[in-house]
């Protein structure tokens, strides 16, 4: 009986008052449940950890492989990455309102595939590959993307149809939102003309844009504080040769003129001498 009444009464030691205070502690300590997310903001938030520029998510296919075009080979090779494709909308920039990109998240390592698109003239749709031409450190690159689809009615039928389709989407509003590029420091003649050329489809460089302008305004410069005077070729002739001579050179001698100058002087002396025979009879 002893035994059995120890017994009894440690166990009521081991019992600890409760009241609602306790209660309320405990519970404040359980953090709380985690917010509800949707797919497509669970898939911003990883595309972001990746590139900070991502500000959409314009398709997702479950599947993709990344191939690469040889052109040793001239066969298509695998590039070791594949995973969930995507197609993200970008921040625009000064150049264009619009900027997307094509990413493979990799599942079979750390390297991903990021291509931004720039034209549609990049893209080329064909029955296996969605092929994406890009030019790396002045190397051009070719990319196939296969995407995996199951035939219907399956919900995956559609996706190489429709990420492809997608994809040209997005290059016709690149093209379309291509600001035109405005020049500084020229007046509004010259603005008019470059924003034209611009809206033509004419692409200009900076030297084209401002070097004209520079050229003009150091020959102003040049003319303004040393003046540079054009250079004359001086030729010569046989006046100027007449005036660089230290003697002048003797006239022509001609018999006939020195005949006629003796015969004049003759005479002359012939009239003053009867002029002063006939003086000296008057006197």
């Amino acid at each position: 009986m002893s035994a059995r009444r120890g017994r009894h009464q440690h166990s009521q030691s081991l019992q600890q008052p409760s009241d609602y205070e306790s209660d309320v502690q405990f519970l404040s300590d359980i953090p709380p449940p985690p917010e509800q997310r949707t797919n497509e903001e669970l898939n911003l938030f990883v595309l972001k950890r990746h590139n900070r520029e991502v500000t959409s998510v314009e398709y997702v296919a479950p599947y993709a492989v990344v191939y690469q075009f040889s052109p040793d080979s001239q066969q298509w090779e695998k590039s070791g990455i594949e995973g969930t494709a995507f197609v993200c909308g970008l921040q625009p920039t000064q150049e264009s309102l619009e900027r997307f990109e094509v990413t493979v998240l990799n599942r079979r390592g750390l390297e991903n595939f990021q291509l931004e698109l720039l034209s549609t003239a990049d893209v080329e749709v064909t029955e296996e590959y969605i092929i994406l031409n890009d030019i790396v450190e002045g190397v051009p690159k070719v990319y196939g993307l296969w995407i995996f689809s199951e035939p219907p009615p399956s919900s995956a039928s559609h996706h190489r149809v429709a990420i492809a389709h997608k994809i040209q989407e997005c290059t016709q509003r690149i093209e379309a939102g291509k600001r035109p590029v405005k020049p500084q420091g020229l007046n509004g003649h010259e603005r008019e003309g470059v924003e034209e050329s611009v809206l033509m489809g004419r692409q200009l460089s900076l030297k084209d844009l401002f070097g004209q302008q520079r050229q003009q305004d150091d020959a102003w410069s040049i003319r303004s504080h040393s003046p540079q005077r054009p250079s004359v070729q001086f030729q010569t002739t046989a006046d100027t040769d007449f005036f660089r001579t230290t003697q002048r050179p003797a006239p022509p001698h001609s018999p006939a003129v020195s005949a006629q100058a003796n015969g004049q002087g003759r005479d002359i002396m012939d009239l003053l001498r009867k002029a002063g025979e006939g003086y000296r009879g008057v006197l």
